[in-house]
């Protein structure tokens, strides 16, 4: 059995940094969603029917989770 000195998980740190690249493709897409869909509730009259508190609390959480999930996609490439 070959023994191993020394920082021998190396190979597997560099193999985690390195982002996929379809992963940060559909991290992107996603975030352009949540994004999209927080400035389609707060913004136009498109959901008009739903009550105004209702609408301003949901494009507040999908504002809030898309610039999250930019977040942790910015801090995932590094």
């Amino acid at each position: 059995m070959e023994e191993k000195y020394g920082r021998y998980d190396e190979e597997e740190t560099a193999k985690k940094k390195q982002p996929l690249g379809m992963n940060v493709v559909f991290g992107m897409i996603m975030i352009a969603i949540y994004l999209g869909m927080a400035y389609l509730l707060l913004f136009t009259t498109l959901f008009s029917n739903l009550y105004d508190i209702v609408r301003y609390v949901m494009g507040a959480v999908f504002a809030v989770y898309g610039v999250f999930r930019g977040y942790r996609l910015f801090v995932g490439m590094k």
